[in-house]
């Protein structure tokens, strides 16, 4: 029985998907293709600076759907038509899709009658290419490269991109360019599972349980794909990457046995149909949790079954390239319609019609009392200054605390906002600005509250139970911002953005943001009730 490999089953859609990507064209040597280095290099460029403004059209129907979906509640009406809104602007090539520019993915197919002139390395050019994009669009540099095992620091250009090139016969390259935010990749999981689990009952109790932990803060609407089985753990997480973006959507329903993947596509529909049950929905409640489903089925040693869930969050970032004998090629990638922009607008209005608005100010607690008396699932209008700080900024002022038994006056008295926008372009206040994930500074706080700090915190997703008592504890309030809403944030709702402290850590130095009108839900309000908790 031949092999069977999962990369010769790879489908990047039909041949009408593809335009002429003008590029030098390879050059033929007998059986051989020789690609000229700086072509790669510019090939990758223009790939990672294409999918930081513009996603696949599907991805805008997706939330088109949700817009005019009669069974949407209107808060979920309200995020798709924000992220509709968000696309529209985006796509103008100024601010990216979202402030969490991602990590450059490659995924790549080399036919082994693929040469490269000079023997220069594919992945050494391809990674140039990244560098070059994220530098020219100024999108936000988020990799962290170690000291040693505890510490660590930004490598100030996104690399090292994550780039995994497979031998194929032939003489073609395939490449799949990805821009993989934070937020969707920490929703992944692994697990190795009993092959008690092959029985619909108990497969069906599991994955109401993945799917169900899978939550807001990776940006819902999701792309979930759910693969059973891998010869390792690790073809098993690489065939999930592959599914959630659709690169496995050609495999066969059915098999016989040879150790041929398979897709079910009845799974498919029940998985989607865990998600319309979960809660979350489209961030701030309702049934949308997911636009799309993919559960794969793949070989496996008898003894082991692993088991992996991935997403692919709301901007879902990616297009394929290929070359061969006809030259280059690139997926389109056309703008969202700009019909949509007019009923968009009206959701929005509707939705925010109500809402209180909140100025905050240092002079003055007068903002947070008001806060105070709103109740979780309602929203707010909020304008005014409010700090900036992560991750990083949270653990050197922990330290502070520690230290000094105190934190910094300037940390005391504004709302905190997780935050690392992009770096400004020119006639900008800032780059795309959105939230980060809160549940990552839960730890946080009780120590800065107990200080008088972080009592109203602005960021995405739910936050655990030990931060749920913390907030209502002080009497605080939790504020879910969009996740995803980048450019519509930075375009409509920031008024100014200066750095005050800890600029040595890059994006993730502290600064003021003076806000303006920005939509946010009261997702925990003073009294620890909590929407993303039935």
């Amino acid at each position: 029985m031949a092999h069977i490999s999962l990369d010769s089953l790879i489908h990047l859609g039909p041949e009408s998907d593809f335009e002429t990507l003008d590029l030098t064209p390879p050059l033929e040597q007998g059986d051989r293709l020789i690609l000229r280095a700086e072509a790669l290099r510019e090939c990758s460029r223009i790939a990672f600076s294409k999918i930081a403004y513009i996603m696949p059209q599907t991805q805008y129907a997706a939330f088109a759907e949700i817009v005019g979906d009669p069974a949407s509640d209107l808060g979920e009406r309200f995020v798709a038509a924000s992220l509709l809104e968000n696309a529209l602007i985006a796509a103008k090539g100024a601010l990216p899709i979202c402030q969490d520019t991602g990590t450059a993915l490659v995924y790549g197919w080399r036919g082994d009658h693929i040469h490269i002139e000079g023997e220069a390395d594919l992945e050494e050019l391809l990674a140039g290419g990244a560098s070059e994009a994220y530098a020219r669009e100024k999108l936000r540099n988020s990799q962290m490269g170690p000291l040693n095992m505890t510490e660590e620091r930004n490598t100030r250009d996104n690399l090292p991109a994550g780039i995994q090139i497979r031998s194929l016969r032939g003489d073609e390259l395939r490449l799949v360019f990805v821009a993989k935010g934070g937020g969707s990749t920490s929703r992944t999981s692994l697990t190795m599972e009993s092959p008690a689990i092959l029985r619909k009952e108990r497969l069906d109790e599991v994955l109401r349980a993945r799917i169900g932990a899978l939550g807001p803060s990776g940006c819902p609407p999701y792309a979930i794909a759910v693969v059973l089985g891998g010869t390792t753990p690790s073809q098993t997480l690489y065939a999930a990457e592959l599914a959630a973006l659709g690169l496995l959507d050609a495999l066969p329903e059915s098999a016989s046995g040879d150790g041929r993947p398979v897709r079910d596509r009845a799974w498919e529909v029940r998985i989607l149909e865990m998600a319309r049950e979960s809660g979350p929905g489209a961030q701030w409640g309702g049934s949308h949790m997911a636009i799309s489903a993919r559960a794969i089925r793949l070989s496996r040693h008898a003894a082991n079954l692993p088991l992996a869930v991935a997403v692919s969050c709301a901007a879902n970032r990616h297009v394929a390239v290929c070359v061969d004998r006809r030259g280059w090629r690139i997926q389109r990638l056309p703008p969202p319609d700009q019909k949509l922009e007019e009923a968009v607008g009206e959701v929005i209005r509707q939705a925010s019609s109500s809402a209180p608005s909140v100025e905050t100010s240092q002079a003055s607690r007068a903002w947070l009392e008001q806060l105070r008396t709103c109740a979780a699932g309602s929203m707010v209008l909020l304008s005014g200054p409010v700090l900036l700080a992560r991750d990083a900024a949270h653990a050197r002022l922990l330290k502070t605390l520690e230290a000094e038994k105190k934190l910094p006056d300037w940390f005391i008295g504004l709302p905190v906002f997780y935050a690392g926008p992009t770096e400004a372009k020119e006639g900008h206040a800032t780059g795309s600005f959105g939230p980060t994930t809160a549940s990552r500074m839960d730890s946080y706080l009780e120590p800065f509250m107990g200080a008088g700090a972080s009592l109203v915190t602005i960021a995405k997703g739910s936050r655990g139970e030990e931060a749920r008592k913390a907030i209502a504890r002080h009497h605080g309030v939790y504020l879910a911002a969009i996740g995803g809403a980048a450019a519509l944030n930075a375009q409509e709702h920031i008024r100014s953005l200066s750095t005050i402290q800890f600029e040595d850590l890059g994006m993730e130095a502290v600064r003021i943001a003076v806000l303006e009108r920005m939509p946010l839900i009261v997702a925990i309000d003073s009294k620890g009730r909590d929407i993303y908790r039935a």
